[in-house]
């Protein structure tokens, strides 16, 4: 086994690092950004008050009283005022220069990378190689919160001055109105794309966009592609590939200033995978009822088997496959992608649904597990822990009490939102029954008849394993039924059911996290979906556990990869274990009630199988 740790050791060095030179700044940029002429917009003057306070946006309105909302992004798209706003917005903030407190580059520095005080807040003594974030956390999603509303804010306030400049009378005034009630988009990634489309929006695709700007129609850098430095300064992003890459991207082929991204791979890895997000976030919004578990991935010791889920873990997920090896794979970097705010409004969307079905259970003090720029490991989180560096507009820092509501910081979801008198948590019931349930699942459809409640099982694989097991991020795919041994392939296979990422700070053998290495993280992977596709192909007889026990036992199996597409030997992570449980279900009779679920049974350990 030693000589395996150092040979295996050698061969996770090699595949991450081929080499180590550094290469010369890139190419050009084939799009410019937007071109307002002899007069471009004029931010306001910022007072000096020693601090910037986020607040949210405020302006607007929404239906019948309710703030205006953040929408999903083809949905925005329909719009092709506010849509404008948007990319013009986007590109903007991306250009202001990296100098500037409110630019692209210091914003998506809060979460990693470069490891420099924003808003004038200080590093706690020693933990001055580590981000403001945290995960593993308690605080996780609570944090996300103001983060996502001070981007808002900055996006906002240019946005405003854009509307400002197109010519006065009534396509300025509606711009301006647009302008008023815009707010961020999300990404839903876990529901069913609309017309057979991609769950990759076509809109991130692309490297170019077409804006009618003030200044004319106008072909630009698409500021959702992509986000390139101004410049990029390999000191303070030092890292290797990521001192090399001059723009972000996503399932590099190349590890050089040249490096493109293959969004046409990020897309079809999702698509194979898109059973699973809806049928996890399904079981998450509907089975999980305690705040501590379903904020983080932190395994409990108390080992709960209907607790391996989580808000972080399912984030998780979705950050491995877009990244691929690319800036949303790390901690340290993922900010950097546009794709990153787009993904943390849909968790900051789910959270809000999940807030409106469970309100009483909330942030309870906690230890924390990783140290943060200003948070050390062991200290205590609670409700009232500052949530560094977001200041409020008194001076203070936002907490997780104070950004309790969305509301708040002045926006809803259309599930969220108080539209009059409508019951609200009814109003959620049937959004996740039809977005995410029964309406969106053709199984449960096929079993549900009208007006009667049924009952079945729900199947699903728990993984448990060291979040730093290999020091860098990786793979967990789980197969039922044959697949190639080519590990490229196994993010496509169609005998895939799911493939659960491990998103990590440190980047290599020679790195640290700065935290303890030991720390377990929890995930789950539904198996109904292609247990039920197997029960109607006549390869299995039923669900129940007689029947489903020794088929899973000759037919699942596990693979291990790293995210450049490196197989890693199941015998390396001893720290992995997968086990089979089942959960009792009882499915409501129509839209507008949760299923009941029962007790979980454990049914075998799979792990360390071949």
């Amino acid at each position: 086994m030693l000589l395996f740790s150092l040979w295996g050791s050698l061969a996770l060095f090699c595949a991450y690092f081929p080499s180590l030179s550094i290469a010369p700044q890139s190419s050009q940029q084939p799009y410019p950004s937007y071109d307002y002429g002899a007069d471009p917009p004029r931010l306001p003057r910022r007072q000096n008050s020693g601090y910037f306070p986020i607040t949210g946006v405020h302006t607007g309105s929404g239906v019948n009283g309710s703030p205006p909302l953040r929408i999903e992004i083809r949905d925005l798209q329909k719009d092709p005022i506010a849509w404008n706003l948007y990319i013009l917005g986007l590109d903007m903030l991306q250009y202001t220069p990296q100098s500037d407190m409110l630019s692209w580059y210091q914003i998506a520095g809060i979460h990693g990378r470069p490891f420099i005080p924003f808003d004038n807040v200080q590093p706690k003594p020693g933990n001055e190689q580590a981000g403001y974030c945290h995960h593993v956390s308690i605080l996780f999603p609570t944090w996300h919160r103001p983060y996502l509303a001070l981007y808002e804010q900055a996006i906002h306030e240019k946005v405003q001055q854009i509307a400002q400049q197109y010519p006065v009378g009534p396509v300025r005034d509606q711009y301006m109105a647009a302008a008023a009630n815009f707010r961020i988009p999300y990404w839903d990634w876990a529901a069913s794309p609309p017309g057979g489309r991609s769950i990759l929006p076509d809109s991130v695709m692309s490297p170019s966009i077409v804006v009618n700007g003030p200044a004319g129609v106008q072909t630009i850098a698409n500021p959702l592609y992509s986000y390139r430095f101004q410049p990029l300064d390999a000191d303070q992003l030092p890292d290797y590939p990521f001192n090399q890459y001059v723009e972000t991207v996503r399932y590099p082929a190349t590890n050089n200033p040249a490096a493109t991204s293959q969004n046409n791979l990020i897309a079809q890895q999702l698509d194979n995978s898109g059973a699973s997000f809806r049928n996890r976030l399904y079981i998450l919004l509907t089975m999980y009822k305690d705040y501590t578990t379903f904020s983080n991935e932190a395994w409990i010791s108390s080992d709960n088997p209907a607790g391996y889920d989580s808000l972080e873990s399912i984030h998780d997920q979705i950050h491995g496959l877009t990244g691929s090896g690319g800036h949303m794979t790390y901690i340290h970097y993922s900010a950097f992608d546009p794709l990153f705010w787009l993904h943390h409004a849909m968790i900051d969307r789910i959270f809000a649904m999940w807030q409106v079905l469970n309100p009483e259970s909330y942030v309870v003090p906690e230890p924390a597990i990783f140290s943060t720029f200003t948070f050390s490991a062991g200290q205590t989180q609670d409700v009232n822990s500052p949530l560094t560096p977001f200041h409020n507009a008194s001076g203070g820092f936002w907490t997780s009490e104070t950004s309790r509501t969305t509301e708040v910081f002045g926006y809803a979801y259309p599930e969220t939102a108080k539209y009059g008198g409508g019951n609200l948590t009814s109003q959620v019931v049937v959004a996740v029954n039809q977005l995410y349930g029964a309406s969106g699942v053709p199984r449960l459809t096929m079993k549900r008849s009208s007006n009667l409640k049924s009952a079945d099982a729900e199947w699903v694989a728990n993984i448990r394993v060291k979040k730093y097991a290999l020091n860098a991020p990786f793979f967990v795919h789980i197969f039922i039924g044959k697949f190639n041994t080519d590990p490229f392939s196994w993010s496509f296979e169609p005998n895939l059911v799911g493939t659960h990422s491990i998103f990590v700070k440190a980047i290599g053998p020679n790195s640290t996290c700065n935290c303890d290495t030991g720390q377990l993280v929890t995930a789950t992977i539904p198996l109904t979906d292609r247990l039920h596709v197997d029960v109607l192909g006549g390869f299995l007889k039923s669900l129940s556990p007689e029947d489903v026990t020794p088929y899973l036992a000759k037919a699942l199996s596990y693979r291990v990869s790293l995210t450049n597409d490196t197989e890693v030997p199941n015998v390396a992570v001893p720290s992995l274990k997968v086990s089979i449980f089942s959960i009792d279900v009882e499915r409501g009779a129509g839209d507008d009630e949760l299923p009941i679920w029962g007790e979980m049974r454990g049914h075998m350990d799979v792990s360390m199988s071949s």
